[in-house]
């Protein structure tokens, strides 16, 4: 929890218990945590420099007590906001430096080749934790959706605000359960698109990366990282060129469907249907049997007042459900 501040998780046990009770003893508190009284000892110490806790003989004896949270803790607070305050300047000086030595780039310099396999997927972690704003990302292949690459940059970058398009080809909805991969919701929106030139990630509208291989599923010649230049502002236009013709995947689900009073089920079988799924690959996707699909499809249908899945694909665009 407080790992931001320098505290072990050990040592933050042994602060909260102690925020807890009036005060203890080492052997007390090695009981309540279930740590050697020596470890005890050791990051009792650890948090005593630190102002964290205090101590004193009670007859024969040591106690320890908590220093009160908004003293102990504040101080430490207002220290690491001082230090990444200069972190932020530090940055922006680095940043304009960046900036200003750009205008004097050559061509060679503004393309970048990061060899192999295993550091390509490294720099794209990279790229995705850097990320300020949006990050635009096609998939062609199940092979980025392994288990090598479990999108866990992707999350944490949605949860500090990043905004994702992700742009998959509908081979990619061939693995069950493949739409765990992607976070469905808030921040994230995928598309389908029936075929893909390449996969491509572009980060903030300033650097983009490129497998070097045509082929999908050899990354074995490395990437190339994409600098600011007319090649990325191309990069960019295919992008947003491939996603103005892509099927709605995962989105926020409309004001339209939740008026109708349809759920968020619902509203990914509609979607996975328009993608063209079958009823047996929807209920893989979604971790349902074929019955319920099946089931939650005929509802849908009395909602719709149609009669078959052409019509209900129809009636769903009319009605906002999509």
């Amino acid at each position: 929890m407080l790992e931001v501040l320098g505290l072990s998780p050990d040592e933050y046990d042994l602060y909260r218990t102690l925020v807890e009770v009036a005060s203890a003893t080492p052997g007390d508190l090695g009981d309540v945590v279930g740590m050697p009284v020596a470890d005890v000892s050791a990051y009792l110490s650890s948090l005593e420099q630190r102002g964290l806790v205090g101590r004193h003989v009670d007859g024969t004896e040591e106690h320890f007590t908590a220093s009160p949270p908004t003293v102990a803790l504040g101080s430490l607070i207002v220290e690491r906001q001082r230090w990444l305050r200069r972190a932020e300047i530090e940055l922006e000086r680095l940043n304009d430096l960046y900036r200003k030595a750009a205008d004097d780039r050559t061509a060679s310099d503004l393309v970048d080749l990061v060899p192999g396999r295993d550091a390509g997927l490294q720099r794209v972690k990279q790229l995705v934790r850097a990320a300020r704003r949006e990050v635009r990302l096609s998939v062609r292949t199940t092979k980025l959706t392994s288990s090598e690459y479990g999108f866990v940059e992707e999350r944490r970058a949605v949860e500090r605000g990043v905004r994702f398009r992700i742009l998959a080809e509908r081979a990619v909805l061939d693995r069950p359960n493949s739409l765990s991969d992607f976070h469905d919701g808030e921040g994230m929106d995928v598309r389908l698109a029936s075929a893909l030139p390449s996969r491509l990630l572009v980060v903030d509208s300033e650097i983009a990366m490129v497998p070097v291989m045509a082929s999908p599923d050899d990354l074995s010649g490395g990437a190339l990282i994409v600098h600011r230049s007319g090649l990325l502002d191309s990069l960019i236009a295919l992008f947003e060129g491939m996603w103005a013709g892509a099927s709605p995947l995962l989105e926020s689900q409309s004001g339209d469907a939740r008026a109708a009073g349809l759920d968020d089920t619902d509203a990914r079988i509609l979607r996975l249907l328009n993608a063209g799924l079958t009823d047996h690959k929807v209920a893989n996707q979604l971790s349902l049997s074929a019955r319920t699909v099946q089931r939650r499809m005929s509802r849908l249908m009395e909602r719709a007042e149609v009669e078959t899945r052409l019509q209900l694909g129809v009636a769903a665009k009319q009605r906002g459900w999509l």
